[in-house]
């Protein structure tokens, strides 16, 4: 696999994580924001029927409404300014605290009472061991007979709270409505209008969907309507609710669902990184491995710059040597380190005698670096030795080394020589020439294709 490709892939595999995860919290809002949209479309549209219902204009007027919801399946609350409770359907644990009864009563004895909303209701106070239930009936729908079904009914609730909560609906005279509350004044179930009191509602000035909340052990969400008067003045809320549990846990899913594939994505290609840049990054060596390490692939060993210990004088194409094996790394797979002031048999020579060939710069590592760095740039620009060659110095045996750093090229780098540009790549322990056609075929592997310099190419002779 080339260089170029595995490059390609990784920028892919970062495009794809990055795409992936905006695309995931696009769709989780989105998501979010259709069953929000959707819930309360459907809650706008019950409680403005129940408005319309209501129709209140200068008195509360509800006959007409409690014909209209009479078996209502919906969860929902009608409660007047002052607190008197109009109409409960699907009660749910909260939605109102504490109630008290605002007539007088005796226990299992009907009572008449007129609520503050005009409604004659006859009602009838069951005792429980720890709590109380209330039945009542509007007077204008209450059938003959009324006082008997209140004691037959009662019976049904039981003597303690808990049985009162078992009954069930259907066990109860439709015409009846009733309330259980606990010997704390806390409502715990209710069906119906019982005139019960309540603290006074806060009305918002306009139609408020709440946040999602939790009741019982499901999550809901309410729409609290402002009932006003003709004037403008808030005589009442209504709220109503959704259960939104399933909506809820779809989103929990599709969020769990979609950051564990962004973690992986995120996890694959900081792996997939680190393994290429470890791939393309040599490991710098230090002075204390340089005896033990030998020439390869990946690390060169050369006596000096310019100084020739062979003719013992300096030699200016001991430069070029240089700047050769500096192409070959670069354009080798793996890049590699050259040790300067080490001889092919490991001999520490150091770099004084290079040192001492200095005329136009300093005789130290300083104008060392600064022959070497402009040697290099010669052959390979300034760009490719800023990006790919690093250099440092280290002592050993009491002797300064250079330690020049390669890492490999993105891009063909070619050495200017007098027959034209030469591919020079590292194989093995050596650097080697490619020629035009192996030049080719190794660069169709290394970087996926190869555009050669104008010295490569040779026009037809004129006739």
């Amino acid at each position: 696999m080339s260089r170029s490709f595995r490059s390609l892939v990784g920028a892919a595999a970062l495009v794809f994580a990055v795409l992936f995860t905006t695309v995931a919290l696009g769709q989780y809002w989105f998501l979010r924001w259709l069953l929000s949209h959707e819930t309360a479309s459907d809650l706008t549209e019950q409680a403005e029927d129940t408005r319309k219902q209501i129709d209140f204009k200068d008195t509360w007027n509800l006959q007409g409404y409690r014909q209209s919801t009479e078996g209502s399946p919906g969860i929902g609350l009608v409660i007047a300014h002052s607190g008197t409770l109009i109409d409960v359907q699907g009660y749910l644990r909260g939605m109102v605290s504490q109630v008290s009864i605002p007539f007088a009563f005796e226990y299992d004895h009907p009572a008449r009472f007129l609520s503050d909303v005009g409604e004659d209701w006859i009602l009838y106070v069951h005792k429980l061991r720890d709590g109380v239930v209330v039945l009542g009936a509007r007077k204008e729908v209450a059938p003959e007979g009324i006082d008997g079904l209140f004691g037959s009914n009662a019976a049904r609730f039981g003597a303690t709270v808990a049985e009162a909560l078992r009954t069930p609906d259907r066990a109860i005279h439709e015409v009846l409505n009733y309330a259980i509350i606990d010997e704390n004044g806390v409502l715990l179930s209710a069906l119906g209008g019982i005139p019960l009191k309540a603290s006074s509602p806060t009305i918002p000035a306009k139609p408020t969907l709440t946040s999602v909340h939790q009741i019982d052990k499901n999550m809901y969400v309410a729409l609290l309507e402002p009932v006003e008067s003709n004037s403008g003045r808030e005589v009442g809320l209504i709220s109503v609710f959704d259960d939104v549990t399933s909506d809820q846990r779809l989103l929990k899913e599709s969020a769990v669902f979609n950051a564990i594939v962004a973690v992986l994505l995120w996890l694959i290609t900081v792996a997939f990184s680190a393994a290429y840049l470890r791939r393309v990054r040599p490991s710098a060596i230090s002075c204390a491995q340089i005896p033990f390490l030998d020439e390869s692939e990946t690390v060169e060993f050369k006596s000096s710059l310019r100084w020739d210990y062979g003719k013992q004088k300096m030699n200016a194409e001991l430069e070029r040597a240089i700047a050769k094996t500096v192409v070959g790394f670069l354009n080798s797979e793996n890049g590699g380190a050259l040790v300067i002031g080490i001889s092919d048999s490991k001999e520490v020579l150091g770099l004084q005698a290079d040192y001492a060939t200095f005329k136009s710069v300093k005789p130290d590592r300083d104008g060392f670096e600064l022959t070497l760095r402009q040697a290099i740039i010669s052959a390979v620009g300034e760009r490719r030795c800023a990006r790919w060659v690093k250099i440092r110095f280290c002592s050993l045996q009491g002797k300064e080394l250079c330690v020049v750093t390669v890492a490999p090229s993105s891009e063909p780098v070619f050495l200017e020589e007098q027959g034209g540009s030469q591919l020079y790549v590292r194989v093995g322990n050596s650097t080697r020439p490619f020629g035009v056609r192996e030049a080719l075929a190794y660069a169709r592997d290394r970087w996926g294709g190869l555009s050669l310099p104008r010295s490569h190419t040779r026009r037809p002779p004129s006739i």
